[in-house]
């Protein structure tokens, strides 16, 4: 089918060009060459991770994790089986539940703040037994680390006369920090490099420990000194798109595993593969020069239910999580609508202080609180004062974030003042999003992680994922979980098969539908449902109507009904609102 293809890869094409990170040479008179790409790496842990096991001794149960062993606490629920705990102090801990006296427990590990990823963090763990008295399983938490990339590329056009002159900019795979620290130049003097920005003020002075060969720079994320040290393509897979790229003639069969997903070559769905193969080739072979420029990580497309392209970039892998931004949003309106499904929720019209306590128990009440419900806060027209466009309102996501005062982020929002008539208008709002995991919570009688993980990740058999959590450990239901990109595209797939995976349903259609639909006008008229985007473009002719998860950086899962298809792309531009909307355009749009 040629618009898939052409919708899928054509505007890549037009952002992607090949072009090589020269390196000049050195001059005669210069006696260090700092020319090349230079790379510092940092893993913050933890370091306490890996297989686990549960046994009893007695009446007692203990965990034993890397020659450490701590109590095991057991309780049965009022709802029937028996929930399961262990704490590693700073550590970490462990929540799980079992449903029968031999079934298998499964829980979260649960990690405290880091220092890159400055939030709590949750991962599944499984516990199988093994034998009578005795359960194991690993514990897999989330890996804090980040790398900065550093190219200098010889000046050879601009004068200067303290030293050599070198153009550059910062790469940052995991953050994009780049876009905050803005370096545009070193200059080097003796055995000092001085970094500025395009106005050519000094913004840091890097020491040359062996010059030409390793420098160290203060990092002002931590205050830490990093150390950078001279890389090649195959030595820096977050800088360069490929290791060793190679130009595909043919596009291959996705590898089959057991992660869920059928796969076929794209050729053999029907999809035109030309336009599909020069977008793969073309981003391979993509070599950035400066910061403002595509960072793709990885691109896939499901075609009538099956997946015809897995492709990774930077470093990625089919195995690695991936952050989803506000793109995760979609997620919690599946997870209201799995809710509704099962009974567990009334009404999508249900109030939502009736559900969290009454309004009475919250600050500045008002009556037009009591009329906020389900429906308004999925369709981002709560009424409440949130606004994440601007800065001045008490309920935008980085204020309430950065706030110390109330680190409970449902009670935060919920005592938000409220400014219009629940319903009036649209306005892009993550906390009250992020309140509807509040709501799941009470209605469910479980903790989100433990909804989550019974009602979706074990259903769609989600590999291992990592979700964000707020200061209190309650999940941030705003955006940011980590999933594996297959298991991403999935939840595109149930929204494409009407709330169906695999022939399981998890949502009722006329929730799918009503996802799809005009509920809300936020940037432009009707092009919001429950926490989708909508978009119709003309192709060929054709208009071709979608709906589609968005997050920063360039996260992007396209679901296109009329077509059969399901894409996703995943990228890098985080915090780069300018770039990611330019190449998202283009792929999107000037494309087809």
């Amino acid at each position: 089918m040629k618009i898939v293809s052409t919708i899928a890869a054509a505007a890549l094409l037009s952002i992607c060009t090949t072009t090589a990170h020269g390196q000049s040479q050195a001059s005669n008179d210069s006696s260090t060459d700092w020319s090349g790409l230079w790379v510092a790496e940092k893993h913050y842990g933890p370091d306490f991770h890996g297989p686990v096991t549960l046994q009893q001794l007695g009446d007692q149960w203990t965990a034993r994790l890397q020659g450490e062993t701590t109590k095991v606490i057991r309780r049965e629920q009022e709802e029937g089986g028996m929930e399961w705990r262990f704490d590693y102090g700073e550590h970490g801990r462990f929540i799980g539940y079992q449903s029968d006296p031999e079934a298998p427990i499964y829980g979260h590990w649960v990690q405290p703040f880091g220092v890159i990823a400055s939030y709590p963090v949750a991962t599944p763990v499984r516990l199988d037994w093994q034998g009578r008295a005795m359960l194991a399983g690993r514990i897999t938490p989330y890996q804090d680390r980040v790398s900065l990339n550093i190219p200098l590329v010889r000046d050879t056009q601009t004068g200067n006369e303290e030293g050599e002159r070198y153009n550059t900019f910062l790469r940052n795979p995991e953050r994009n920090f780049g876009v905050f620290f803005r370096i545009a130049s070193a200059t080097a003097i003796g055995d000092e490099l001085h970094f500025a920005n395009a106005d050519g003020d000094t913004m840091t002075v890097a020491q040359g420990t062996e010059p030409g060969e390793r420098f160290s720079m203060v990092f002002g994320r931590t205050g830490e000194t990093l150390e950078f040290t001279r890389r090649d393509r195959v030595n820096a897979p977050g800088f360069y798109s490929r290791r060793n790229p190679t130009t595909l003639t043919q596009l291959p069969r996705p590898e089959q595993t057991d992660d869920g997903w059928q796969t076929i070559a794209p050729r053999d769905s029907g999809l035109d593969e030309a336009p599909l193969l020069a977008a793969v080739n073309s981003v391979a072979h993509f070599e950035p020069t400066q910061l403002r420029e595509p960072y793709i990580h990885s691109l896939h497309i499901a075609h009538r239910g099956k997946l015809v392209l897995d492709e990774y970039y930077h470093g990625h892998h089919r195995d690695m999580t991936h952050d989803s931004r506000s793109a995760g949003k979609s997620l919690t309106s599946a997870l209201l609508g799995i809710a509704l499904h099962r009974g567990l929720a009334d009404s999508i019209d249900q109030p939502v202080y009736d559900i969290l306590g009454g309004v009475s128990n919250y600050a500045n009440p008002d009556p037009r609180k009591s009329r906020l419900t389900l429906r308004h806060l999925i369709t981002m027209s709560s009424g409440l004062d949130c606004d994440d466009g601007d800065y001045d309102s008490p309920g935008n996501e980085d204020v309430m974030q950065n706030q110390q005062a109330q680190p409970d982020w449902y009670r935060y929002t919920l005592d938000l003042g409220m400014i219009r008539e629940p319903g009036e208008a649209g306005v892009y709002c993550t906390g009250g999003i992020n309140v509807v995991g509040a709501a799941l919570q009470e209605l469910t009688g479980m903790s989100l992680k433990r909804f989550f993980d019974e009602s979706f990740a074990r259903p769609l058999n989600l590999g291992h994922y990592e979700m964000n959590l707020s200061p209190t450990y309650h999940a941030y239901m705003g955006g940011g979980i980590r999933l594996k990109p297959r298991d991403f595209l999935k939840l595109g797939q149930l929204y494409l098969d009407g709330g169906q995976w695999n022939g399981k349903r998890l949502l009722s259609a006329a929730y799918v539908e009503m996802s799809a639909a005009p509920q809300a006008s936020i940037n432009t008229e009707d092009d919001y449902g429950f926490a989708w985007w909508r978009r119709s473009f003309d192709v060929d002719g054709r208009s071709i109507n979608t709906f589609y998860a968005s997050g920063n950086g360039g996260q992007t899962l396209l679901v296109i009904p009329e077509l059969e298809a399901v894409v996703l792309l995943q990228a890098g531009n985080y915090s780069d609102g300018r770039t990611r909307t330019a190449f998202l355009n283009q792929y999107m749009i000037e494309s087809v």
